[in-house]
């Protein structure tokens, strides 16, 4: 009798003691599990810098091209040359790039760029290939706005000698603008180059 009576006040003292610790492990199951941490935001897309979309405003578009040359180290005997152009907005109106065609007393040229605002320096920089350069492709320089004007200056060798070139956008309007390229020595001694007249290309199609 003893050892049956010792042996069930085991089993209560056992079963008291496994109470809380069941109560607990309930406890614990019933907490709500801590939520997940959410996937990381994605990285904000840059937005075009206001000089950007001015740019794009003026100059994108399909044009077709009227060149007209003046004697000049490239070419010592005036003459002119037509052909087209096309420039678009790059990815998210980050940029701007030109395609350009032209063909008549330079012989067939064909050329591509891409330009970008510099927030830093604010300026616009630029590549610039072409089948008639020596590297096949060159810094494009530095580009702002004077006034109404867009006004880039480049350096470069030609025959061995430092050559500056300096383009000037200007008589802007919806249906055309002008480039005029000037070259020298230095910034003291430029003479004018060629001069492109860009003209939309469905004006220039009415005009036939």
């Amino acid at each position: 009798m003893k050892t049956i009576l010792r042996v069930t006040i085991l089993l209560v003292l056992g079963g008291l003691c496994a109470m809380p610790l069941a109560a607990q492990d309930a406890a614990m199951s019933a907490k709500p599990k801590a939520a997940k941490p959410k996937a990381q935001m994605a990285m904000p897309m840059p937005k075009p810098a206001p000089e950007m979309t001015k740019m794009i405003k003026m100059m994108a578009g399909s044009w077709t091209v009227t060149e007209k040359h003046d004697p000049n180290p490239m070419m010592p005997n005036d003459g002119t040359s037509k052909g087209t152009a096309v420039l678009t907005p790059g990815p998210g109106g980050m940029s701007l790039t030109e395609k350009y065609h032209s063909s008549g007393a330079m012989g067939s040229f064909t050329g591509f760029g891409t330009f970008w605002w510099d927030a830093k320096a604010q300026v616009y920089r630029g590549v610039w290939c072409d089948n008639m350069s020596p590297n096949g492709c060159d810094d494009s320089g530095s580009t702002k706005w004077e006034g109404d004007k867009l006004v880039g200056t480049m350096e470069g060798e030609m025959n061995g000698q430092k050559t500056m070139t300096r383009f000037t956008y200007s008589d802007f309007t919806p249906d055309s603008f002008v480039m005029t390229m000037e070259m020298g020595p230095d910034a003291s001694k430029m003479q004018k180059a060629m001069t492109i007249t860009y003209t939309k290309a469905a004006m220039a199609d009415k005009k036939m």
